[in-house]
């Protein structure tokens, strides 16, 4: 098969924190069929995100039989398949492939005593080993928590792997992570290997023999077995590839291949990630790798991005989205319009979008500041657009004076508002290029299972499929967001001492 032939695709799947999608994609990057499900989640403890597999992988498979069923019916044929999901936190499977506690997601924030333990420990030593630091709910420091509070569990696991390589496992029996899933913790970032010394200061030496091999994330790594085309409807004997952790899948969606391309992805997580071809360590970023051997995705973090605007809005404005529902439109519709309504005053709302965390040593928590009587809720929605805004910036100014960014690539919920974009372009005081496809992950996803079914001799030449772009440059409000982002910081420092007090 081919990739001239105009009834071959090849499947992207992009795995969330709160929903799912199975994307199929011509050679051309065409959406011709996309099916989606939850993604839930359960909470049992006060910082614990867990996920039950069972349901995960009943949902998975709804999901791919609606897709498959939809390409039949087009009587479309499927080159290949990949996965992309969200990284770190971790899954322990024993020798049946089968999960002994519920997957540890990356909300999850129980480990974050002991990643600030292995900070003041090992921190410097992992940094020059590995290229980053520890956060809570890095596999490193989820895995540890588990040593020291879960021995039973870690002791009756054969393997530890990320969301996506379990479904990998399920589809093919197959046990095995990529490049960038095993860059999360374990690997030297100069040869992008496992190393000893990085399992050592984890103190976790006995668990390297449960690391999953390494392939590249194009790699056909197995088959759809039997009893995964009964439970999916894909084709038994489908090449799946090893796939990708999802913050790589969004920024090569968006068409960052390249070194010098910084990608930034708003949506649960604020993601802000620059490719190079050379590692570079700093307490700024994460020094991982790319999904190709000798080039690294450099990554500034925190789970404070577009996901407090959701909880703003499913909390406070169920009205407002169920009205949305009836009328067949997004509910997130109204909140462009509630923002333009209003003036821009002088004394705007300031927000910290911190409800799920923080890029800040401290548990910060979020805060709503300078809320005046004549204020409205479209202040009140302006300021989470500013503060999730700003929250990137603070990240994307540390890798701009870090790497050569040549071009900013944004994705995520921002693109689809009529207002956000600009006062993203404002705000970085940059232009910003925004992929015109929607499916970002899935699409990279694909992209890469391209390459696995040779449709594509590498993911450069796979980046045509996603070639269509618009770009914002700044404008009049350059130097008010500038001044409002200087009041932000200034908030950050004000709370400081105060969040101090509450740990």
């Amino acid at each position: 098969m081919t990739s001239t032939e105009n009834s071959a695709v090849v499947i992207g799947v992009d795995i969330g924190l709160t929903g799912m999608k199975a994307v199929a994609f011509t050679a051309a990057g065409e959406a011709v069929a996309i099916a989606t499900e939850a993604s839930p989640q359960t909470m049992p403890r006060p910082h614990w995100v867990e996920r039950d597999e069972r349901e995960f992988w009943a949902l998975f498979g709804r999901m791919l039989r609606t897709l498959t069923t939809e390409l039949e019916a087009q009587k479309r044929e499927i080159a290949s398949i990949g996965i992309s999901a969200h990284g770190d936190g971790v899954w322990l499977v024993n020798e049946e492939l089968t999960p002994v506690r519920p997957g540890i997601l990356s909300l999850d924030s129980r480990a974050q005593d002991t990643a600030a333990k292995l900070m003041e420990v090992s921190g410097e030593k992992l940094m020059s080993i590995t290229g980053q630091g520890v956060v809570p709910a890095s596999t490193g420091a989820v895995l540890r928590w588990l040593y020291d509070n879960e021995p039973e569990a870690v002791e009756s696991a054969t393997w530890f792997m990320s969301a996506k390589d379990f479904l990998r496992m399920r589809l093919t029996d197959t046990v095995g992570t990529d490049l960038t899933e095993a860059s999360t913790a374990f690997t030297n970032v100069e040869t992008q290997d496992y190393d000893d010394a990085a399992f050592a200061a984890y103190g976790l030496e006995s668990l390297k023999d449960k690391a999953p091999k390494i392939d590249l994330s194009s790699d056909v790594i197995g088959e759809v077995s039997y009893l995964a085309h009964l439970h999916t409807g894909l084709p038994a004997g489908l090449p799946v590839i090893a796939g990708v952790h999802d913050v790589d899948a969004g920024a090569i969606g968006a068409g960052a291949v390249r070194p010098g391309q910084l990608a930034v992805m708003a949506g649960t997580w604020s993601i802000n990630e620059v490719i190079s071809d050379h590692p570079k360590i700093g307490e700024g970023w994460l020094g991982r790798a790319f999904v190709e051997r000798g080039r690294w995705m450099n990554m500034s973090i925190s789970p404070a991005s577009s996901a407090n605007l959701e909880w703003f809005v499913n909390t406070l404005c169920s009205a407002d989205v169920d009205a949305a529902r009836r009328a067949g439109e997004s509910p997130f519709a109204f909140v462009d319009r509630e923002i333009s309504r209003v003036e821009d005053t002088d004394d705007p709302v300031t927000f910290l979008p911190f409800l799920y965390g923080s890029p800040l040593p401290h548990d910060a928590s979020a805060a709503i500041a300078g809320l005046r009587a004549w204020h409205t809720r479209g202040h009140i929605l302006r300021g989470l657009y500013e503060g999730i805004a700003f929250n990137h910036r603070y990240h994307v100014d540390g890798l701009l004076g870090a790497f050569d960014v040549n071009e900013i690539r944004v994705v995520g919920g921002v693109t689809r508002s009529s207002i956000w974009p600009q006062l993203f372009a404002d705000t970085l005081n940059r232009p910003i290029i925004i992929p015109t496809a929607a499916e970002g992950g899935a699409l990279g996803t694909a992209m890469l299972a391209a390459v696995g079914a040779g449709w594509f001799s590498d993911l450069e030449e796979a980046s045509a499929m996603a070639s269509e772009t618009v770009t914002v440059t700044p404008g009049p409000g350059v130097q008010v967001q500038q001044e409002r982002y200087n009041k932000f910081l200034e908030l950050i420092e004000v709370h400081k001492p105060w969040w101090a007090k509450q740990s």
